[in-house]
């Protein structure tokens, strides 16, 4: 059993962290206003006892009811400072302006208040300012304290969800590398520090043929996790009734709306290998719904060849037609399928990565090992700017006889 002083301290240090760390910025943006009633109510507290400080410094010679106004006029002003500071700090100036020109009638109308009254012995004005700076303090702090004990347990539940979906992906999309006597595979998913639903996948089948496929879930979190699951889980069961692209698709489409929210979808992309006995060439099939574009090289062109999407995203629309190509492979031919966390990375100038750069990696790696030329891609990319979304990729070359690619 875990000790409950170790428990508050590691709900402490966690929620430090974050909000003083990288990912305060958007945390104080972002977070509901009713899970900030305890550190809004500290703020009032601590920054109400300038009244009662104030009253210290003459002596207790001020009114009570002058005291107890100005401590709630500044504990309010603190408070009003704070949310205007983490949501609208633009109008911060606008703000100090309102904030001169009240205290001067607040001033007027708490003298008005107390015209006629008897001022408080000096001894019970000193007494009552200190112990009123006293209770404030007092719960001021147990105010903080509240807002991190809450903020840190739903910290500490965030990265438990976030490690679990993390933990997910790992076992649900391992790197894949497989190699044959006419072609050889390479696929590695690098996930974001978010968990999204990038998923690369290999299935082999008896008569030598493979399929495999990229997909990406839309969104984040626990929910892209787990249906990136699903989807893998309908994907091979499909597979094995059927090894057509074509009909893959088509029936992955008809099962995610059945296990999904009605804003998610997926876009993949697959290809389908299989070489006949007594032929010198391999036949890919190629299907692409929503996904970036497919990226072929063409050694005997010198050049690559996009296989754009011909079909809307998977789990969108209730019949739509999904087509696939037909290209004969050639000796050094390669392919790669990236996800848009790749494509999508953008630079300080917010300009994106891009298709065209990483049709230039392909042709100036194209002679090294599978695996090099994913992690020059990967690091290309890390260069570039920074990782917001998985980053999925999958790389095949071929070793078999050449023909001239026929698309059909």
């Amino acid at each position: 059993m875990r000790s409950p002083i170790l428990e508050h301290r590691n709900s402490l240090q966690t929620i430090l962290s974050f909000v003083l760390g990288t990912g305060g910025r958007s945390y104080w943006r972002l977070v509901p206003l009713k899970r900030l009633k305890f550190l809004l109510l500290g703020v009032f507290c601590l920054v109400g006892m300038v009244g009662c400080l104030l009253d210290l410094i003459v002596l207790g010679e001020k009114p009570f009811i002058e005291v107890v106004g100005w401590t709630v006029f500044t504990g309010f002003m603190a408070v009003v400072y704070l949310l205007c500071a983490i949501r609208a700090p633009r109008v911060i100036v606008l703000l100090v302006a309102l904030h001169y020109f009240l205290s001067h009638p607040i001033g007027k109308l708490l003298r008005f208040l107390n015209a006629g009254a008897p001022a408080p012995p000096t001894e019970l004005g000193v007494r009552v300012a200190a112990m009123g700076s006293l209770a404030l303090c007092l719960l001021a702090g147990i105010f903080f304290l509240l807002f991190f004990y809450s903020e840190g347990r739903t910290s500490i539940r965030l990265q438990t969800e976030l490690a679990l979906a993390h933990s997910i992906q790992h076992t649900l999309v391992p790197i894949v590398h497989t190699r044959s006597q006419f072609w050889e595979m390479h696929g590695v998913s690098l996930p974001s520090e978010q968990v999204g639903g990038d998923l690369v996948d290999l299935v082999q089948g008896p008569d030598g043929s493979a399929l495999a496929y990229v997909a990406d879930i839309s969104g984040h979190g626990l929910q892209a996790g787990i249906l990136m699951g699903m989807f893998k889980t309908a994907a091979r069961t499909c597979i094995v009734e059927s090894p057509s692209l074509s009909t893959l698709m088509a029936r992955i489409n008809q099962v995610l709306p059945q296990v999904k929210e009605p804003e998610m979808y997926a876009t993949c992309a697959a290809v389908r290998i299989t070489h006949e006995l007594g032929h010198a060439t391999c036949e890919l099939n190629l299907a692409n719904a929503g996904h970036p574009p497919i990226l072929y090289f063409s050694a005997t062109e010198g050049k690559v060849l996009p296989f754009p999407s011909n079909a809307p995203p998977l789990g969108l629309l209730p019949e739509p037609e999904f087509l696939s190509q037909t290209v004969k492979t050639g000796v050094g031919d390669l392919l790669l399928i990236a996800t848009d966390g790749l494509t999508e990375v953008c630079d300080a100038a917010d300009q994106e990565f891009g298709i065209e750069r990483l049709q230039s990696l392909l042709i100036e790696q194209r002679h090294k090992p599978l695996q090099v030329i994913a992690a020059e891609i990967l690091d290309a990319a890390a260069r570039w700017g920074k990782q917001i979304d998985d980053q999925t990729l999958l790389l095949v070359r071929f070793s078999c006889l050449s023909c001239p690619p026929d698309s059909v």
